[in-house]
């Protein structure tokens, strides 16, 4: 599959229920993060999977991180299609992204690994 999804970040306002409704909901397996501004990770073997990331509740959802190849073509590609950059290039310790909005305002992050 081209360009898959590889990580998810929860923003959420409530990090600590939110964690315990999916735990209860789905029995996901959540383990402590303190790192980068995550509050917790959803893990799966104790491998990471996703983050839960405090926000402000008006800026709540999830978030799902696509890799690509190149990130400055995929934004210029996605920006010719309609998108907006809601936030421009951001290192983290796994990569950079860029946060965009579809033309219908759905957000996703484009994902270039080191």
């Amino acid at each position: 599959m081209a360009s898959p999804f590889m990580w998810f970040d929860l923003n959420t306002a409530e990090a600590v229920g939110a964690s315990e409704f999916y735990q209860e909901l789905f029995g996901w397996e959540v383990a402590d993060a303190g790192v980068g501004g995550y509050q917790s990770w959803i893990v799966d073997g104790g491998q990471p999977w996703a983050g839960v990331v405090a926000a402000p509740k008006a800026s709540a959802g999830w978030l799902p991180y696509v890799v690509v190849d190149d990130l400055e073509a995929a934004t210029k590609r996605a920006v010719s299609l309609g998108a907006t950059v809601v936030k421009e290039a951001s290192e983290g310790p796994a990569g950079t992204s860029v946060r965009i909005a579809d033309p219908g305002g759905a957000q996703i992050a484009l994902f270039k690994p080191r």
